[in-house]
């Protein structure tokens, strides 16, 4: 049952002494009822049956749990310890004593985003400054991700179901290296089954996303995600999908053809915010360090890379979550060097190696295990909102990558008249050279600077000689040099989709008959 009043007379209170105005949080919810909006038209009529919060606790299985630890000795969870303060830490955590907070829970759960617009201040407390319960972050996240939509959208279901074929070989091979090393030392990611959903994900989205491809730290994303929404990998699929449509800067910093200028530019943007909130600091590292050696790592890994617990993991993703992607990663990364700032301001001229060391290592997060919340819940809301909202002068006119329409307007966007035909029986799937041939799709790692730059030839070569697709006016210029022939390709693909998708209802049955006898 939830107490509204009760909430409303805290939130005043709240909000009365709160240093932050919640305007970033409440523009990042802003941007993702937008995106979410679009998708209400085609929403199953079956809702999932909602949990209580008491079942949610109950139903909890701590033995599977890799990224909780024990608050005081960092020890797992899933662990059986004889620690006084692991069974301290597991009995305080067991259940919610406070009648308010599981008034919120319980509102979030039924309807976040009017939740978090009536109780900001109580919002950012809950989710920084005390921490989620962590039996409740799966569903948390699952709410944020898919806000007030009953079920994952059909448009992302269609997406995963259609585009599990003709993976990149290039890709393929790269991400299976990639799936041992993300988190080597969790047991989650040794079991067969989450190794083959997460390279499903990856690989359906390289496909669907040409333009990005593959880049090594999205499965620090992926990965993260899955752990939370085990036995769901098309809800994990869904929440990248809506990650990177909704925030265009992150996407780009992962494209090969924007990577280099989308990375300077945050450099740029992160060294203002870091001289106006810390002259002194950034003034002694510009002098012996390049910043974008330990910053583009951080950033290209979702700062999840080389922590010492991964219950930290968990709270930087609850951040962005919340505060928004890029805005996340850079309070974060600024938060990072701050709270080093004491071993930071003892070394020189000479030592750029030894801080590049510290940075790039486990060890920078050492100040910040003893106290998380007081990292992510007071130092990260100290600053002033308005400076992450400027975008600094030299900025203005910075040329920045012209990404089209994001992915799914392109499902909206252009009018296909499709005259759907049986392919012929020679296939993808019986053309190996036709399935992967010669392709050279982005994989990039972390761990290399090397960014391919080759063009790919298309993973539906079969589909654009042997369906007869009726020409249309395509949305950019035909002179536009960032046009190839793969995103015209997968451009027709995704129309072939959302006409499917707008037979979405009672005809749902008839679409996958005829889809399967088309062979799409």
């Amino acid at each position: 049952m939830t107490n509204f009043e009760a909430l409303l007379e805290f939130e005043h209170s709240l909000s009365t002494y709160s240093k932050s105005s919640n305007r970033l949080m409440l523009s990042n919810l802003e941007s993702r009822i937008e995106y979410a909006s679009q998708f209400c038209q085609n929403q199953s009529s079956e809702e999932e049956p909602s949990q209580s919060i008491e079942k949610l606790f109950d139903d909890y299985n701590t033995a599977k749990d890799d990224f909780t630890t024990c608050g005081k000795c960092g020890t797992n969870i899933n662990t059986i310890s004889s620690n006084t303060c692991c069974k301290t830490f597991l009995d305080t955590k067991k259940t919610i004593s406070s009648d308010l907070e599981m008034s919120y829970w319980t509102s979030f759960l039924s309807n976040p985003s009017q939740t978090i617009n009536s109780f900001p201040s109580y919002t950012q407390l809950l989710f920084l400054q005390q921490g989620i319960p962590f039996q409740l972050r799966g569903p948390i996240w699952k709410r944020l991700l898919l806000l007030n939509n009953s079920s994952i959208p059909q448009t992302s279901l269609l997406v995963y179901e259609n585009f599990q074929h003709s993976y990149s070989a290039d890709i393929s091979t790269q991400i299976s290296k990639d799936l041992s090393r993300t988190f080597p030392d969790l047991p989650y990611f040794k079991q067969e089954e989450t190794l083959q959903n997460l390279s499903t994900i990856l690989n359906v989205y390289a496909n669907y996303d040409a333009e990005l491809g593959y880049c090594q730290g999205l499965l620090f994303l992926v990965g993260v995600l899955s752990h939370q929404f085990k036995d769901d990998p098309q809800l994990v699929f869904h929440a990248l999908l809506t990650i990177m449509e909704t925030e265009k800067s992150l996407h780009d910093i992962f494209t090969p053809q924007s990577m280099s200028h989308t990375l300077q530019s945050w450099n740029d943007e992160f060294q203002t915010l870091l001289k106006t909130i810390d002259g002194e600091l950034y003034r002694h590292l510009n002098s012996f360090v390049e910043f974008q050696v330990f910053l583009y790592q951080w950033w290209l890994s979702f700062s999840c890379s080389h922590s010492p617990d991964m219950n930290i993991v968990n709270r930087v993703i609850d951040f962005c979550l919340l505060e928004g992607w890029k805005t996340g990663i850079m309070k974060i990364s600024l938060g990072l060097l701050i709270a080093n700032k004491p071993i930071l301001m003892s070394l020189q001229d000479g030592d750029e190696e030894v801080a590049y060391q510290h940075l790039l290592n486990e060890c920078k997060w050492g100040v910040v295990v003893n106290d998380v919340n007081s990292f992510f819940g007071d130092l990260l809301l100290s600053w002033d909102e308005r400076i992450f909202e400027k975008k600094p002068t030299h900025l203005q006119t910075l040329k920045t990558h012209k990404r089209s329409t994001s992915m799914m307007d392109k499902f909206k966007s252009i009018n296909l008249s499709i005259n759907l035909k049986p392919r012929s029986n020679s296939t993808a799937s019986d053309n190996p050279e036709s399935a992967v041939s010669n392709q050279s799709q982005s994989s990039l790692s972390v761990f290399s600077s090397k960014v391919p730059t080759q063009d790919m030839d298309s993973i539906y070569s079969d589909m654009s000689s042997q369906s007869d697709f009726v020409p249309f006016k395509f949305p950019l210029k035909k002179d536009d040099t960032e046009v190839d022939d793969l995103t015209r390709e997968n451009i027709n693909l995704k129309c072939l989709l959302q006409q499917a998708l707008s037979m979405l209802g009672e005809e749902a049955s008839d679409l996958r008959e005829r889809a399967a006898e088309y062979g799409v």
